[in-house]
């Protein structure tokens, strides 16, 4: 006769059901209720991981975490990220998956994909965390809902009236973009087209190292836009748009921050046949464009542009101390320009769409408006975080350089 106990497997749910009857029952009690199995021995041994079950998911049955099938190169990638922890400097998944990749290539590793799943297992396995900051969504007051149509009426009533060409309507906006150097990008698009950007840097004279073709450079001690950086923008950006020198009647949609609004900026609009429609406070992420879609977008590919610079160590500077150089002004331009160029004119114009700014006037568009875009206006701030698509690069932390 066998004797010998058959094994099973009990789920996280089941073994923290049995120990809270043995907390009131006792361990033989728990063991002639549930078992046996469990076994008395079991249900002790139990008892004392209970703030570990308390951990693990209902259905898990134990604490494995799994076999890795490649793992010289997970102790490179490893090596590599607790490298950049000791130096400061922030990671994503995406960079640890091109490193992954890049290691997989020096050791001629051909199987390997270096999948967002591989990168969550390996995260699993070596017990590295993740640290994300989401903003919390809150209902907008019900006396919003009066601007954003009076908003939307507004713009309807002046397309109606001065009968703008739909490439002819734009919207600009300031994006944050912290680097160590803090700046600011001013874009505006267009019928799913898009102008030259706009970058603020905060010091006080123009840097002399060479610009990248195709985008503009302000300064400002504090990284604002001002009065001047406005006269910038228009001269260099608004007047050299498509059909601009036929001086056709354009609409621009921009929010309510001060250098917006000078009489000074009033008069280049002016002058240049364009009328402005102001954002009412508080609803920029309903009608700014740039804030409904476009940002998010650009973002992620700012976010490319920086996890690829991070993993070359051949572009990085270093001080004599061996703290890693900021990347240069012109590097960093010529990223914002790629990065610019790269995000699809169907988002822009959806984004206009999403808004309310250039949907047709029979109203035939008028149900874009009340898509649900919760996905766009997401937001994720870059330190040591997940790779969801929910993902934005605001720039580098401070502290990496």
């Amino acid at each position: 006769m066998d004797l010998k106990q058959k094994r099973g497997a009990y789920t996280a749910a089941f073994k923290l059901k049995v120990v809270e009857y043995a907390k009131q029952h006792g361990n033989r009690a728990a063991a002639r209720h549930f078992g046996e199995p469990p076994t008395e021995c079991t249900i002790r041994e139990w008892r004392k991981m209970e703030e570990k079950l308390k951990t693990l998911s209902k259905t898990k049955c134990n604490f494995r975490r799994g076999i890795a099938k490649w793992p010289k190169l997970e102790e490179q990638v490893k090596e590599f990220v607790l490298n950049h922890r000791k130096a400061g400097i922030a990671l994503s998944t995406k960079m640890i998956i091109i490193q992954a990749v890049k290691i997989s290539k020096e050791l001629q590793v051909h199987d390997f994909k270096g999948t967002a799943s591989w990168c969550q297992r390996f995260m699993k396995r070596h017990e590295l965390r993740m640290r994300t900051r989401t903003r919390i969504a809150q209902r907008m007051p019900d006396y919003y809902e009066e601007k954003i149509i009076n908003f939307h009426n507004f713009i309807i009533k002046q397309r109606k009236r001065k009968n703008f060409e739909i490439g002819q309507i734009g919207n600009m906006d300031e994006v944050p973009l912290t680097f160590d150097v803090p700046s600011n990008k001013t874009v505006e698009a267009r019928d799913g087209n898009k102008l030259p950007p706009l970058v603020i840097f905060k010091r006080k004279t123009l840097p002399k190292e060479k610009i990248p073709r195709g985008i503009q450079v302000h300064v400002h001690p504090k990284g604002w836009m001002d009065e001047e950086g406005m006269k910038l923008w228009i001269r260099n950006v608004w007047k050299k748009r498509p059909g601009a020198l036929l001086k056709k009647p354009s609409l621009l949609v921009l929010d309510s921050f001060r250098s917006h609004l000078t009489e000074p900026t009033k008069r280049e609009f002016q002058m240049c046949k364009t009328e402005i429609a102001v954002i009412p406070g508080g609803l920029t992420s309903q009608l700014q464009p740039l804030d409904v879609c476009i940002n998010k977008h650009f973002k992620a590919l700012m976010r490319e542009e920086w996890n690829k610079y991070m993993c070359d160590k051949n572009q990085h500077e270093v001080t004599n101390s061996g703290r890693m150089k900021r990347p240069g002004i012109s590097k960093v331009c010529q990223w914002i320009k790629t990065s610019w160029d790269a995000v699809k004119e169907d988002i822009v114009i959806k984004s206009f769409k999403k808004c309310g700014i250039s949907n047709a006037l029979d109203g035939e568009e008028d149900e874009l408006i009340y898509e649900d875009s919760s996905n766009e206006s997401s937001s994720v701030h870059f330190d040591f975080e997940d790779s969801s698509e929910d993902e934005e690069f605001l720039g580098f932390p401070d502290s990496d350089f």
